[in-house]
């Protein structure tokens, strides 16, 4: 809030911004608003203004939090010029409120009331849509920020809305009683939403935090204090509460009513030393550990959703952050649902506060996922979660141990520098399963002590996608590990030992790896061999490698994604056997085996007509109506597979790619009906190979509009969740999904910087859009050496320089320290 002069002290303001902090009602410190003018938005900026008793004229006043709190996302979109506000009359608001105002639009009103004075100041309530008929609608969703979900037939419901979480069983959590550290989760604010089974019961009394509710069956009225509210009751009572430490809203039957929260016993005001003459009174106490408590003459079935909701403005941490934020917006990209700036994201799906990268070790949003603490009803153990709850994300000493990008771009910085950060946090043994410390946990899943597990297939992505370039050491371990004892639930299982040691193996050198986990392999390929059908020339595969949750039968038994990792595991354990024992009969069958695979994958699965490879073969549904399976077209056009012809990796970027492409990143299965976490969102895990797909077309729009993707969606949640839902936006269920960093990570290294290698050594092809031009990665891992590789001008390859020496790859077996220079060129000259 813009603070004038007199009231402008730092002191004051930080004052002012903690009240709001907790508060979903807006209010004017230690001052009473006598008479709201207008709403409206000035430079982005929710405005309000009104007159205030102290000065008796007009005052405005904006949010610094840049929120639109008061209004629900459809009125906000229509919201632009600021609104003469009206007094209403007959609108069925009452309680302790001063006066009712509403605007209009589309045939409908929204409503506010102002309310009376507590004493030292008063308040506007949260925004109500009113309909031609005079119901009354809410919507403060994008303010949840938990959920939880109470219901028991008991006579003494109590529901504690301060709380803590500990590792159970796994998968599952223990909830458990706060001990009041900063690790309870708790809000300022909370929406609680009533459903009970009203039969014989004659009072029913509800303790909210700062507000005594009792029930009367008989006249059907809820008395709050002075006030009643009459509720249409036969055996189901149902009503809203909203209440931060101010006010308590309840709505029901298309009434309102509005109460000043009593805070004699919950807060005092004191008295100081008023040493700048803006301190006033303070208000202190705050009651921290608040409880719902419902109390019936006998058991009653009672449901209570309480969900925490975030106030108006930002933490003090975030708040003197953004006071260094940088001021230049320079575009980097934009559609129609979002925008990327060097310094900020704004976002039509979450709506403002925007996000703001202050540099590239600190970016500030506000906590816009919504928290569960329990499974939903569905049969794929769903549940969001998150890793960190707070609204500024700061990197820590433990990323100088990991890569370092360096680009003109603090977005692009700071998005790389998230990904780091889930590196470490599934890596440092804090959310690790026992047994399983420093290997790559998949996910940070639940709380600290109960990660998400060492998966099989993960820690295979994991480590082609980057991760054995980032961080060799532990991608070793994890993979043998994984190998031996991983979790392993999909169709691709027995291909990806194969496939994830011999990539470890061209990025590290190291054999040792290979010969500790080649009779675990061994044992692997026969069940490969076993699933080899030589009348068809495939592996037997009902799902594709991105999924184990539904079955796949359009794809007739051979999915696209699986068999080719298949085919790549056959051609891994052929060269992985001619290391260890040299060229035999297994590594010449096996090779040969992988070539025929890969043939059969080019002749079933390309489909002229839709211009990419189809889910299933030749012959099944999914080759007659195209259907598109994104992580087997990753495979068969990635660099790693050498299955699609240049042409046909033409054909799939500039035209097959948009069957899936959509504002937020390539949808996973875009022509199935059902949805859950796989159908109907974007796994970033699984643009990797369209990066580096990219890189060798020089394709930098489709590059830089992956980047963006997942740039926005990371810097919003400072994290990277399993799900983002392709038609809406949102993301949920797992916090620090490692493969999802890996996916971003792999766009930079597979895509800006072009890296690929193999048993010679690593070659560029860097594809770097204008906007990220000049950029370097330091600390990059390859084989037993550390590499600084920078990136200078632009186009295409002119030279790559090896400390002093012109090279056309980095050798194999490279030791120590060493500075690559990439010079890019729009010509064809030589380098100098």
């Amino acid at each position: 809030m813009k603070i004038r002069e007199s009231y402008g002290s730092r002191r004051y303001e930080e004052e002012y911004r903690a009240a709001l902090e907790k508060s979903v009602h807006y209010f004017r410190q230690n001052s009473c608003i006598t008479e709201l003018r207008k709403m409206g938005y000035a430079q982005t900026k929710l405005q309000v203004e009104y007159e205030a008793e102290e000065y008796g004229k007009s005052e405005i006043c904006c949010l610094d939090a840049e929120t639109n709190t008061f209004f629900n996302s459809e009125s906000a979109e229509k919201f632009i010029a600021e609104n003469d506000l009206s007094k209403c009359e007959n609108v069925n608001i009452y309680g302790d409120i001063r006066q009712i105002y509403c605007f209009g639009y589309d045939d409908k009103k929204v409503v506010y009331a102002l309310t009376e004075s507590d004493g030292m100041q008063n308040y506007i309530t949260i925004p109500y849509i009113s309909g031609e008929n005079g119901e009354f609608c809410t919507d403060i969703s994008s303010h949840r920020i938990w959920k939880r979900e109470f219901s028991e037939k008991t006579s003494n419901l109590d529901c504690a809305l301060r709380f803590r979480i500990a590792p159970d069983t796994w998968p599952n959590i223990k909830i458990k009683e706060a001990d009041m550290s900063p690790d309870d989760i708790f809000a300022h604010a909370y929406e609680a939403i009533f459903n009970m089974e009203i039969n014989s019961e004659k009072q029913v009394e509800i303790q909210l935090p700062y507000q005594k509710l009792c029930w009367n069956s008989e006249k059907k009225v809820l008395t709050c204090g002075k006030y009643q509210m009459e509720i249409k009751c036969d055996k189901k009572l149902s009503f809203v509460t909203i209440f931060d430490q101010y006010l308590t809203e309840i709505i029901a039957d298309n009434k309102v009513l509005v109460l000043l929260n009593n805070l004699t016993n919950k807060a005092k005001e004191i008295s100081v030393i008023d040493i700048s003459g803006n301190l006033g009174k303070i208000r202190v106490g705050e009651d921290n550990d608040p409880h719902i408590q419902v109390e019936t003459d006998k058991d009653t079935e009672t449901e209570i959703v309480v969900y925490g909701l975030r106030g108006l403005a930002y933490s003090k941490d975030a708040t003197e952050a953004l006071r260094r934020k940088k001021k230049e917006d320079r575009l980097i990209f934009a559609n129609d649902k979002f925008k990327v700036f060097d310094n900020h994201v704004e976002d039509s799906c979450y709506g403002r506060p925007d996000a703001y990268i202050i540099s590239p070790e600190e970016i500030v949003s506000a906590d816009r996922i919504l928290e569960e603490f329990q499974w939903r009803k569905t049969k794929w153990g769903d549940m969001t979660r998150k890793s960190w709850r707070t609204d500024k994300w700061t990197a820590d000493l433990s990323l100088k141990k990991y890569p370092t990008l360096k680009s003109a771009s603090d977005i692009l910085s700071a998005t790389w520098n998230l990904a780091m950060t889930v590196f470490d946090r599934c890596t440092n043994g804090g959310y690790a399963l026992p047994g399983q410390e420093h290997l790559w946990q998949a996910g940070l899943f639940q709380c600290k002590g109960e990660g998400f597990g060492v998966w099989l297939r993960d820690s295979v992505h994991i480590a082609m996608r980057g991760g054995n370039l980032i961080d060799p050491e532990t991608a070793g371990r994890s993979l043998l590990y994984a190998v031996k004892k991983g979790f392993d639930n999909g169709s691709d299982g027995p291909a990806m030992g194969a496939v994830g040691l011999w990539d470890y193996y061209l990025a590290t050198g190291d054999r040792s790896a290979l010969e500790e986990g080649y009779e675990t392999l061994l044992e692997t390929m026969t069940e490969i061999e076993n699933r080899y059908n030589e009348e068809k020339g495939l592996v037997r595969a009902e799902q594709s490698t991105s999924n184990d949750a539904f079955p796949e039968p359009e794809n007739a038994g051979y999915s696209l994604g699986s068999e080719c990792y298949y085919m790549k595991a056959y051609d891994s354990m052929a060269k992985i056997e001619k290391l260890l024992h040299g060229e035999n009969e297994k590594s010449q069958k096996w090779s040969k085996i992988s070539e025929q695979l890969c043939e059969k994958i080019r002749e079933e699965y390309w489909n002229d007509e839709a211009r990419y490879f189809t889910s299933g073969p030749k012959g099944s549904e999914a080759y007659e109506n195209q259907i598109w399976e994104t992580s087997g077209e990753e495979a068969a056009l990635w660099d790693k597979f050498h299955i699609a012809t240049p042409e046909q990796k033409r054909e799939i970027l500039n035209s097959g790619i948009h069957t899936a492409m959509t504002p937020y990143g390539i949808r996973l299965f875009p022509h199935r009906k059902e949805h859950n976490h796989f159908v109907g969102p974007v796994w970033p895990v699984w643009e990797s190979g369209f990066a580096s797909a990219a890189a060798e077309s020089q394709n930098k729009e489709l590059l830089l509009t992956m980047i963006a993707q997942q740039m926005r969606t990371a810097v919003l949640h400072k994290n990277f969740h399993e799900v983002l839902e392709a038609d809406t936006g949102k993301s949920w269920r797992w916090p620090g999904q490692l493969w999802h960093a890996c996916g971003f990570a792999a766009q930079i290294l597979y895509g800006v910087f072009g890296i690929s290698y193999d048993e010679q050594g690593m070659r560029f092809n860097p594809c770097v859009p204008e906007i990220f031009k000049e950029i370097e990665i330091q600390n990059l891992n390859y084989q037993s050496a550390k590499l600084t590789v920078k990136i200078s001008g632009t186009g295409t390859v002119e030279c790559v320089i090896l400390d002093d020496e012109k090279v056309d790859f980095i050798p194999y077996s490279l030791t120590g320290n060493h500075i690559v220079h990439i010079k890019l060129t729009e010509t064809e000259s030589e380098c100098i």
